[in-house]
């Protein structure tokens, strides 16, 4: 046993501790027939990873003082847990120390967002169009000499269904530019497509989708042309296919937030066999209540015990897959949302300490996880 727990180690470190070679960049490849990220050195790399690690930095019990060891402290937690990634919301230091995704915020058309937050953007105006590749040169400028980078997210969840949104808001993507003022770029657009004789809502969107991907698709590429692209981090089920074959031509990956406490495999085969396209597991956990908060985020199992065991078997089932690359938890540290009036749930509770029962099981499926992934490449 301590011989295999020592080769795990070695096997999770050397994931971990990557020196650049070749391009220096993070690709797609196969292995064994099996999609698969490729890491600088050439090795097949399969991504378990954690999101939203910079809330040790924010918001009420933020860490503060030196942010490079406290980065530290955090790597060596994660790394002893057996993930290898950091998420979107990996601060700096951290993103220099660990392989990590980089998101970018484009939109704010956010699931999670409240009323006043929320609005859709006329993503035909010119002016909006700038904004949207100012945003996107200023966060590769931030990561173009990061050998650690794996690839850019865009936009977080981003409500495009048309019924959900009438549902959740009120309105949708394509009645607020119907609703815009005469002489608006996008009521413009709307009038040339209804003269074109279009007519359902659900072709509009189509059109939508396809000039705000063409917008950031092509300033993406054009400033980062070897970096991988893994496009919005969609919530299952509230991505319309016109919506997702709009971007099929300019990412990468699919990236998608799942619920529930057990892997979906009919979902994300039809998403696979539709899109062809590698699909990223980018958000999803279970959550347990505490004696402090008993209402918690995501789908709450009992305990702390059937947390563990859940993400074990979800793991396991996902990673049956060839085309799933990897798997990213939400949330690090505990954080209490207001606004929800829940925890946001971590790893570790809001003054720093792990979950040990939950730890000691992530753990333990992380590393299995690792060590089924090697054996299949090297066989």
């Amino acid at each position: 046993m301590k011989i295999i727990q020592i080769t795990l180690t070695v096997l999770l470190l050397s994931a971990v501790l990557i020196q650049a070679a070749g391009d220096g960049r993070f690709q797609l490849g196969k292995a064994n027939g099996r999609d698969c990220l490729i890491a600088p050195d050439g090795k097949p790399f399969l991504t378990l990873g954690v999101n939203h690690i910079q809330n040790v930095f924010q918001g009420e019990g933020a860490v503060v003082g030196d942010r490079q060891q406290a980065c530290e402290e955090i790597l060596e937690q994660l790394t002893s847990w057996g993930y290898n990634t950091g998420g979107y919301g990996t601060p700096e230091p951290l993103c220099r120390m660990l392989p990590s995704f980089a998101p970018m915020y484009l939109t704010q058309n956010a699931n999670y967002m409240s009323d006043a937050q929320f609005e859709y953007c006329d993503v035909f105006d010119p002016i909006v169009q700038q904004k949207m590749r100012e945003v996107i040169q200023y966060e590769i400028g931030r990561q173009a000499d990061n050998p650690n980078l794996i690839g850019y997210y865009w936009t977080d969840t981003p409500q495009w269904d048309l019924q959900r949104a009438r549902k959740k808001r009120g309105t949708d993507w394509v009645s607020m530019i119907r609703e815009l003022p005469a002489g608006a770029p996008g009521k413009q657009r709307y009038e040339q497509f209804l003269a074109d004789g279009g007519q359902s809502d659900e072709a509009f969107l189509r059109l939508i989708a396809r000039e705000l991907y063409k917008v950031i698709g092509e300033e993406t590429r054009r400033l980062a042309p070897d970096a991988l692209i893994f496009g919005e981090r969609y919530l299952a089920h509230d991505h319309p296919d016109a919506v997702i074959e709009e971007a099929l031509p300019y990412i990468d990956v699919l990236s998608i937030q799942p619920g529930g406490v057990r892997f979906d495999a009919d979902y994300f085969d039809s998403m696979y066999e539709r899109f062809n396209k590698p699909i990223l597991i980018c958000d999803h956990q279970n959550s347990f209540p505490t004696p402090q908060y008993p209402r918690t985020m995501w789908q709450q199992l009992e305990s702390e015990e059937a947390v563990g065991l859940a993400y074990d078997q979800y793991l396991k089932d996902a990673f049956e897959k060839p085309y799933i690359l990897g798997y990213q938890r939400c949330q690090y540290i505990d954080r209490y949302a207001k606004g929800a009036g829940m925890l946001k749930q971590g790893v570790v509770r809001e003054d720093g300490t792990a979950y040990k029962i939950l730890t000691q099981a992530v753990r333990q499926a992380n590393l299995e996880a690792l060590e089924r992934f090697r054996q299949h490449c090297e066989n």
